[in-house]
Parts: structure tokens; C-alpha cells; sequence
């Protein structure tokens, strides 16, 4: 997991996507950050199902996103 600034990584970043806080609309804190990779493992262990889960949520939140309280959007550019 590399992060910069503004808590993204180099893959969000090429797509122009962030990762707010799902409440505020913020920054992730780190420890938002931390729990979402942690819960990348999650969302991958029975068959991927928290990643094929983007696609039928209202929000288009994985697992992941839900347990860490976050929401990726695209940034205006």
C-alpha cells in the first residue's frame, strides 16, 4: 500500500479517483486508510465477492469501502 498525500495510490491516482470519507466527504484518516487494506483481504477471501459487491451496491461501496466507512469518487480534473 503507497500512499501520498492526499491518501491515494499511484493506481487511483493514474484513474483520477480518491477515497473520502463516507460521513464528512474528507480524507481518509490513516487509520481509515490502514482498516481499508486490511480489508482488502477480507473482500477478496470467498470468491471476490466484496469486490463483485461494487456492482450491485447503491453506493458502488466493496466491502472494503463499507467496513472502513469510505467512498472512492472521481476527481474533477
Amino acid at each position: 500500500m503507497v500512499l501520498d498525500e492526499k491518501r491515494r495510490n499511484p493506481w487511483q491516482d493514474a484513474a483520477g479517483l480518491k477515497v473520502l470519507d463516507a460521513k464528512t466527504g474528507n480524507l481518509l484518516t490513516i487509520g481509515q486508510a490502514l482498516l481499508r487494506y486490511v480489508d482488502y483481504i477480507l473482500s477478496s477471501l470467498i470468491f471476490c465477492l466484496g469486490y463483485i459487491w461494487v456492482g450491485f451496491d447503491k453506493k458502488k461501496q466493496g466491502w472494503h469501502d463499507k467496513m472502513a466507512k469510505t467512498v472512492v469518487v472521481r476527481e474533477a480534473r
